[in-house]
């Protein structure tokens, strides 16, 4: 009997060695496959910018290559280099320089699709590969970037530097071509924008005066369907109270004409380099109140309405004729026009009297954005807004991050000794949601309701 329970030990103890020496195995060949993926992310992704490199790039063209001719797609490469860039290293230092160079591949990752592949080929060089889409399209992105780059200045700790870039675009053939071609069709498209003054779009196709015919008569089009104004469209996203979820506004939300530059961002960028941005605004602005008066689920009075506004609009338009455009019957308070503290140009006491007239005539007014720029409470005490709301990079995940909720604890303290309502933007999990109840904010908006619509 002793010799049958000790080899039953033994059998137990030989089991649980095994088991062990199983896991241990499976743990083993996690770590050594989560290594290899790595691994593998790192040989594809410029260690800077976090876009692919060389390397990554060849195999997305390959992989696009095989997919255009699948299903007849065309594909179309960008090509952005930085003006002056140069300059910019020899003056303020490589340090300086990478700073630019990452800012850049952020906005490109922000103005292209998901599905487009953003490389940066070395130095100052980044190449875009833009699945299903034709030339004419690729240009009106290329606008969108160049755009974008040349939008605001990078504000460094002892300097403000206005970075520009020349594009060059390219339609790619159906039979693969190698990356060194690529490179060099669509460097001969980037020599193009320089030679022509920097900081625009040229393309590489080789009847190239009617692509660019072409590309300024889509932009010709824009801008006059612009000037009509009757290209615009409004969208609505609720305005909640947290402790309940329940609606108690609407954001109202333009959107322009259908393409490249449906996007309020795109929109308003091109509105500005042609001169256009106040008609536009104004013009967005109707559409925005036209929503909210025309659709049945505003139908309840006492639902308030935020509607957004450029600061240059309301300096540019008189106050009396900006009200006009309101519903004449409205009640105080019905209608919040907000205004972004990213658009902030200096000091803004310049807004103050105009601040004031719209309160004094009902109409409440909201600081959006706060958070994002170093001159919040200066705005905040010398506009006295009615309304604060927070910028979502402060906001998108707290919850895992202690660091921007100390900040917004910090916040929360200032803007209540303000006597002013605060709304925190860009919520999308459960999370958020109840660590904003536990910092005392009230009411939120974000995609955890649901996108605009």
């Amino acid at each position: 009997m002793e010799s049958t329970g000790t080899a039953q030990m033994e059998l137990e103890k030989t089991k649980a060695l095994l088991q062990k020496s199983e896991e241990a195995l499976k743990d083993a060949t996690f770590k050594l496959d989560a290594a290899t993926s790595r691994l593998e992310t790192l040989a594809n992704i410029d260690a800077l910018t976090e876009v692919l490199n060389r390397i990554g790039l060849e195999r997305a063209l390959q992989s696009e290559f095989n997919r255009a001719q699948r299903q007849g797609w065309n594909l179309v490469a960008v090509m952005l280099d930085c003006d002056d860039f140069d300059r910019i290293n020899a003056s303020l230092g490589h340090a300086v320089g990478d700073v630019v160079l990452k800012e850049i591949a952020g906005r490109l990752r922000e103005t292209v699709r998901p599905t487009d592949h953003i490389a940066r080929i070395g130095g100052d060089e980044f190449l875009l590969l833009l699945p299903d889409t034709r030339l004419a399209e690729g240009m009106l992105v290329a606008e969108k970037i160049r755009l974008s780059v040349a939008e605001s200045p990078l504000r460094l700790a002892s300097e403000t530097i206005r970075v520009t870039a020349s594009l060059g675009v390219l339609a790619l053939p159906y039979e693969f071509c190698s990356i060194e071609e690529v490179l060099s069709l669509a460097r001969l498209a980037v020599r193009e924008s320089k030679l022509l003054g920097k900081n625009r779009v040229s393309s590489g196709e080789k009847h190239k005066n009617s692509v660019e015919s072409a590309d300024k008569e889509a932009l010709s089009e824009l801008t006059e369907k612009l000037r009509k104004g009757d290209c615009f469209r409004a969208v609505s996203m609720p305005l909640y109270r947290l402790k309940d979820e329940s609606v108690f506004g609407h954001e109202i939300l333009s959107r322009g004409p259908a393409g490249a530059f449906e996007m309020p961002d795109d929109l308003f960028r091109v509105s500005c380099e042609y001169n256009l941005l106040t008609i536009v605004d104004l013009r967005c602005l109707k559409t925005c109140l036209n929503g909210s008066l025309d659709s049945n689920k505003f139908a309840d009075q006492n639902t308030r309405f935020h509607v957004n506004l450029f600061p240059s609009t309301i300096i540019d338009t008189p106050i009396d004729r900006l009200l006009t455009l309101f519903p004449p019957n409205r009640k105080p308070g019905n209608f919040c026009i907000e205004i972004s503290e990213q658009q902030f140009i200096g000091d803004p006491a310049y807004l103050r009297d105009h601040v004031a007239a719209l309160k004094e005539n009902g109409i409440l007014v909201a600081i959006d954005d706060v958070g994002f720029g170093r001159s919040s409470l200066e705005s905040l005490i010398i506009l006295e807004p009615d309304i604060v709301k927070i910028d979502r990079k402060y906001v998108s995940g707290i919850a895992d991050e202690p660091a921007k909720a100390r900040l917004l604890r910090r916040l929360v303290k200032v803007v209540n000794a303000l006597g002013a309502e605060l709304i925190a933007e860009g919520i999308e999990r459960r999370d958020e949601l109840d660590l904003l109840l536990e910092l005392g904010i009230e009411y939120g908006q974000g995609w955890y309701w649901g996108k605009p619509s």
